[in-house]
């Protein structure tokens, strides 16, 4: 009788370390499959963050020195600059008081 108890419990044991061997496997196939997958968006938005980069390079304006350049043509650009950060300045300022007086209302 004990033959056929452990005879039961053994064949038991070996089809659940099959059917526990064929999810893992299929998992693993999975996660392979997923990792691949992953490798290649990656890729791409490696691709991508190194076109943006080369774009915003380009677009900066240059750095070089300005010994022997024309004075006019440089404080003119400085005036350009000056406003250009005023203008965002002010944009943001716009920005912060209609944040401000909402959060006023809303504390009313």
């Amino acid at each position: 009788m004990w033959f056929w108890i452990w005879s039961g419990l053994v064949v038991a044991t070996l089809l659940c370390a099959a059917w526990l061997g064929r999810r893992l496997w299929h998992s693993l196939k999975a996660l392979g499959t997923e990792a691949g997958r992953a490798s290649a968006l990656m890729a791409e938005a490696s691709d991508r963050v190194a076109d943006l980069t080369e774009r915003m390079a380009a677009a900066q304006p240059s750095t070089a020195p300005t010994l022997n350049d024309d004075p006019v043509v440089l404080r003119a650009r400085v005036a350009e600059l000056r406003s250009v950060r005023l203008e965002s300045r002010s944009q943001r300022r716009r920005r912060h008081m209609g944040t401000w007086e909402s959060w006023l209302s809303f504390n009313e």
